[in-house]
């Protein structure tokens, strides 16, 4: 099928099975969790399935007795948290490794009686949506740990042939989750999108949250997220926009957190606020199909597209942030590992480029030792000083 790829998680799951027990593959609603562990083994069981579940809640034991084969894929198994105190016991009794490949759309510490059954005995990964590089078939890019590691920003950096003002437009509105993004159809595709979103507000939420609320208003909230996607965080505006009590507000945006639908990076600078990026552009795009940005779609695009560089690498231990001064400077992306620090500065106009210029010398006045990109969408490339260069995306991807 088209949106078949090698993902980049793949050579990680496989290192892990050969020593842990337990591994967790987790990540959105059709990210492709199901489609990686398959390609790991062909012992295949999905708690969507009513009788597994009923097996796996009632007789976890038993349940596990009965697949024999190894390693076991259980699908979807935050649906039965009754399993898990069986894992804990089972794999206590039998210590070797690979023995099963867990599958979730709901983070596993987002549920207490999972959290407590399995610390110490299962190494969880996050899948994420396909990047630029998944989906064109090819190895996960390494351009940003290049630019931190060499003496300057003056190192060669080959532009991805992939890369076109054309797939760039159709990635904004196709993401990078492998069911929507391979539907060439727009109609079936929106169709397709809007059933994952009655999915995830109907059953995945209410998996976290007891909530009397109904879906038009979960729905308007979603949508009101989306709106804020890119910039920081208000709730109170979403409040006023939603009519949602705020400590209903919170423990919703919560949930959502662990459901892998939205995220927050932290704030450095004048503003403390955490900054909101949607985990997928297409349902950004989706639920908020108003007037477009160009600098925020950009900058979207940026995230999730120069985030899987260090999240599939987590030797980096990279953390990503958000910089802004009360002064207007600003510097959306961050990206600091132990002692080196990258800032990015999507550039969609050249006449803005002055101005993100002046941004980033004023970041590096607060952190010397830091670098920053400016990055275009053109084939640019200049280097305005040892710490900042002007490019364009295509060399980063």
């Amino acid at each position: 099928m088209p949106h078949q790829r090698l993902r980049h998680l793949q050579s990680l799951i496989t290192k892990t099975m050969r020593f842990s027990p337990i591994t967790g593959i987790l990540g959105h609603r059709q990210v492709g969790k199901t489609t990686l562990a398959s390609l790991l083994s062909d012992c295949y069981v999905t708690l969507d399935l009513g009788t597994e579940l009923s097996d796996a809640s009632a007789e976890p034991m038993g349940f596990l007795a009965k697949h024999k084969a190894k390693p076991l894929i259980i699908d979807e198994c935050q649906l039965a948290p009754a399993l898990f105190p069986a894992l804990k016991e089972w794999v206590r009794l039998h210590k070797e490794p690979g023995q099963f490949l867990l599958t979730g759309s709901v983070r596993f510490s987002s549920r207490k009686a999972i959290r407590e059954s399995l610390t110490g005995r299962i190494i969880n990964w996050e899948l994420l949506p396909m990047d630029w590089a998944e989906q064109n078939s090819q190895p996960l890019a390494d351009k940003l740990l290049r630019l931190m590691k060499a003496k300057d920003l003056n190192i060669e950096l080959k532009c991805n042939p992939t890369f076109t003002l054309k797939t760039y437009s159709r990635y904004l509105y196709t993401g990078g989750l492998p069911g929507v993004f391979g539907v060439r159809d727009a109609g079936i595709r929106t169709q397709r999108m809007e059933t994952q979103i009655n999915t995830i507000l109907e059953r995945d939420l209410k998996l976290l949250v007891q909530t009397s609320l109904d879906f038009k208003t979960l729905r308007r909230l979603l949508a009101a997220l989306a709106s804020q996607a890119g910039r920081r965080f208000s709730i109170s505006e979403v409040a006023r926009v939603t009519r949602i009590s705020l400590p209903t507000l919170r423990k919703l945006i919560s949930a959502l957190e662990s459901m892998f639908v939205i995220r927050f990076i932290p704030s450095e600078g004048d503003f403390l606020k955490p900054v909101l990026f949607f985990e997928d552009l297409a349902e950004c795009a989706h639920l908020y199909p108003g007037v477009s940005d160009p600098q925020k779609s950009f900058l979207l695009f940026l995230y999730q597209n120069l985030r899987t560089q260090f999240h599939y690498r987590p030797e980096a231990r990279a953390v990503a942030f958000s910089y802004a001064e009360r002064s207007g400077h600003e510097i959306p992306l961050c990206f600091r590992c132990e002692q080196r620090l990258l800032g990015i500065i999507p550039v969609i106009d050249e006449s803005t480029l002055s101005t993100a210029h002046k941004d980033a010398r004023n970041f590096i006045k607060r952190y010397p030792a830091a670098r920053v990109l400016l990055v275009g969408l053109g084939n640019n490339d200049l280097l305005m000083s040892r710490n900042i260069r002007y490019l364009g995306v295509n060399q980063m991807l």
